[in-house]
């Protein structure tokens, strides 16, 4: 493997190994598009990153939200667009490899519809209930949707988003009754969630460790294989009694992309400045305060990982029965 310092150092190189087409490009601003609202986990992430990468490029990134489908009016704007690197965002294994999944509205094909550019970084999610709510622990959840009559319902971003499936993983692990409420957007989730219109939800520590810490949220457990370093007193779903959780749930990370199609000299150079940006102390730094484990790759890899994904979550939804919808 390479080191670290190697590592570092060859996406200056490869910036700098580019032929007198492509010496000019960028020419104008770049548009990253967020497929979630503003303030939500990916757009947080992406704002740092975008900004690094537009020193390194010497134009603009600029980060445009755009909301609706669980992500997939994001995406579908991303992979329409024209295949000039000028519109890249980044997505996720929801959009990528959920979504696709488990709506019949879905344009785009996760493998064919986009060029890779790379991957930006893991995130886990963490079960929540809010500090008024009487649940205190996975076990008192499970038990009170399993209960005759009861009203267990759970917010998320959107239909197909990863924390729906997370939530959805353990309504099919438990056999529990539990209602999906769907919002555009983890902030209005997480809002209801607070005001007690919601029984719990799964959500990233970005946007959620600031209240956790405050104690108006309470975390229940984590879905990363491990305990996370962030919350290392928090048991995994499986600690928790949710066996086989983090198995059939596989891994959640963001990464970057673009419309199928851009020339390969402008994907090697888009990808360069991403990985200088995550090579970056700066962009280190903002990335750990908002607990993202940075996760830098090529495009031929960020396509394998993106493949595996979809068949993992294909399987997942298969054999959880969440049936596709509009």
């Amino acid at each position: 493997m390479l080191s670290k310092s190697l590592l570092a150092l060859i996406p200056a190189a490869l910036l700098c190994h580019v032929g007198p087409a492509l010496a000019q490009w960028p020419e104008r601003p770049i548009t990253w598009v967020v497929p979630f609202a503003a303030g939500g986990p990916m757009d947080v992430v992406s704002r740092p990153v975008a900004k690094k990468m537009g020193d390194i490029l010497g134009q603009a990134v600029v980060v445009e939200n755009r909301t609706g489908a669980g992500g997939a009016l994001g995406m579908d704007y991303v992979a329409r667009a024209r295949p000039d690197g000028y519109t890249i965002g980044i997505g996720s294994v929801g959009t990528q490899t959920i979504v696709p999944n488990v709506s019949k509205s879905v344009k785009y094909d996760p493998i064919e519809s986009f060029s890779n550019i790379g991957l930006l970084g893991r995130y886990t999610n963490v079960l929540l209930v809010s500090e008024a709510s009487p649940i205190g622990s996975v076990a008192e959840l499970v038990a009170l949707a399993q209960s005759p009559g009861s009203n267990v319902t759970f917010g998320s971003a959107g239909h197909g988003s990863s924390n729906h499936l997370s939530a959805e993983l353990l309504r099919a692990l438990s056999k529990a009754e539990m209602t999906h409420v769907p919002y555009r957007g983890s902030a209005p989730a997480l809002t209801d969630l607070l005001a007690g219109n919601t029984s719990f939800m799964f959500d990233t520590f970005n946007t959620t460790m600031s209240r956790i810490r405050g104690g108006s949220l309470r975390p229940l457990a984590v879905t990363s294989p491990q305990r996370s370093p962030f919350l290392p007193d928090v048991p995994t779903m499986d600690e928790a009694g949710v066996r086989g959780y983090a198995a059939a749930g596989g891994e959640l990370w963001w990464g970057v992309v673009g419309p199928a199609g851009i020339p390969p000299a402008t994907l090697e150079r888009l990808n360069a400045a991403l990985r200088a940006a995550l090579a970056s102390s700066e962009v280190q730094g903002q990335l750990r305060d908002q607990f993202v484990e940075i996760w830098s790759s090529t495009p031929a890899e960020f396509a394998e990982v993106v493949r595996a994904s979809y068949r993992n979550w294909n399987r997942l939804a298969k054999e959880a029965g969440i049936e596709a919808v509009q």
